[in-house]
């Protein structure tokens, strides 16, 4: 019997015909079955879906710039032209990065959906093998919760004053039921599945305390599914539901210091505070489309920074994220260079998913504003940060003040305008001058939400467009 053991491993043509509605029904199961027969099938099958997430089109580098260029940090140049629509945020159905985007974050979903609906796996799996069964589970889920949830703050309607409230269809099926027409969930019925499925994960790993695969960082694992959690808590403004995943590792991870700073984000390898990497290998090799090549590189470069971003964003000159090892002129032009250095074609960095710094203003942000708030407190885990970044600590806490440390020390790692939407907050104008630039883009507009991909709007006749497209 033929084994499908991972999409990414079928010719990139057949890869193009799957991707090319939500549902991912087949063309993978047309050639040949999905049947899992031992642990060496799961385990492959977990490991292709992280190589469709490390892709460029995905985690490797577009899920990462949707979140910076349409904000207030950095603009595209075009030089390559890469990246100008989003940076004017004039975007329409057509735009192919768009819809890479779109496609390879459901592709990724489809290898866990394999594993997932296989209702034989103890069975099939020998017995001294279950905890690493569970612990490909634990992955399976959580996986699946982390590439919805992107969909959903990229696609969907959340913080929209438009539209019917709309998320993303949740693919729960690798051959959905439906075919190919796929309706939309709305956003309350992401948020829940979201959430199932991330308390799914976490009690799959607990259920593998033994495994071999405990302690690697290259795999998601309980406590990056902690991790999650507090960032979809955040995202959606369920405070106490953030903490809850927060509070498990807030101070398990150490901060990295202002000495290791550039060091931290310079190594090939994830180091203490790092909790989730997405690793990248020679076969992994993006060549010129690295997330390196498009902050800088001579080739490409199209990132650059808003130039009044210090004095918007309030950083003190001894601040290490202000230094010329993370921020400098460049051939003229202001840049990114400490955050994924390689400027090589293998493009080797580590994608830092998830690091400790981000889950400490994660729990600082729960503590203030939870249903029983906490404010002493979250002020000490939100100076976590700046005492480590040879800045001045912070006297009181406010959002003003949790949204400053976020932008700062989540600066080029794609956070910056989902914060902005969830605040219903503005994206100012920082700088008429700049090429392609998408001036005030005011609170709610429909300009924070992505177009659904033109190709999707002609497979899925049950698709609904975003408004504004």
């Amino acid at each position: 019997m033929k084994i499908i053991k991972s999409i990414v491993a079928l010719p990139f043509a057949f890869l193009i015909l799957t991707l090319s509605s939500c549902s991912l029904d087949p063309i993978i199961a047309d050639q040949g079955d999905t049947q899992i027969q031992d642990l060496s099938d799961l385990r492959t099958l977990m490991d292709g879906s992280y190589n469709l997430m490390v892709n460029y089109r995905y985690w490797g580098r577009n899920m990462i710039i949707a979140g910076e260029v349409r904000s207030d940090n950095t603009f595209s140049n075009g030089k390559s032209n890469r990246y100008p629509n989003w940076s004017k945020m004039d975007l329409n159905e057509r735009n192919e990065r768009v819809e890479n985007l779109f496609n390879y974050a459901y592709a990724s979903v489809a290898n866990p959906n394999i594993i997932l609906n296989d209702t034989d796996l103890d069975n099939k799996i020998n017995q001294q093998n279950i905890q690493n069964k569970n612990y490909i589970l634990g992955e399976a889920y959580a996986i699946r919760a982390l590439a919805h949830f992107d969909l959903l703050r990229t696609f969907g309607q959340t913080y929209l004053n438009e539209g019917e409230n709309l998320g993303v269809p949740y693919m729960l099926e690798f051959k959905g039921s439906q075919g190919n027409n796929v309706p939309r969930n709305t956003v309350e019925e992401n948020q829940m599945q979201i959430y199932k499925d991330i308390a799914a994960a976490i009690n799959a790993f607990k259920n593998a305390a033994s495994s071999s695969y405990n302690g690697d960082k290259t795999r998601m694992s309980l406590d990056a599914t902690y991790a999650l959690q507090s960032r979809v808590g955040i995202y959606f403004k369920d405070y106490d539901y953030a903490y809850e995943g927060s509070k498990e590792i807030a101070d398990k991870y150490p901060v990295t210091s202002a000495q290791n700073y550039v060091s931290y984000w310079a190594s090939q390898t994830p180091g203490p505070a790092s909790i989730f990497e997405l690793e990248q290998n020679p076969t992994d090799n993006q060549g010129q489309n690295n997330i390196g090549y498009i902050y800088r590189g001579i080739k490409l470069g199209d990132i650059e920074v808003f130039r009044t971003l210090f004095d918007d964003a309030q950083f003190e000159v001894t601040d290490i994220r202000f230094s010329s090892e993370m921020i400098r002129e460049d051939s003229g032009r202001l840049r990114n260079m400490g955050k994924y250095p390689a400027t090589d074609e293998s493009g080797h960095d580590n994608i830092k998913v998830f690091r400790i710094e981000e889950v400490i203003l994660n729990h600082a942000e729960a503590l203030f504003l939870k249903s029983t708030p906490q404010p002493a407190e979250a002020l000490v885990y939100l100076n976590k940060i700046p005492e480590n970044r040879n800045a001045t600590s912070y006297a009181t806490i406010g959002i003003d003040h949790i949204l400053q440390e976020r932008r700062k020390e989540l600066l080029f790692e794609g956070f910056r305008l989902f914060d902005l939407a969830r605040y219903n907050l503005d994206i100012k104008d920082m700088d008429p001058s700049t090429v392609n630039n998408h001036g005030l883009v005011e609170a709610g507009s429909y300009r924070f939400a992505f177009p659904i991909p033109r190709h999707e709007m002609d497979s899925n006749k049950a698709m609904k467009q975003n408004p504004g497209y």
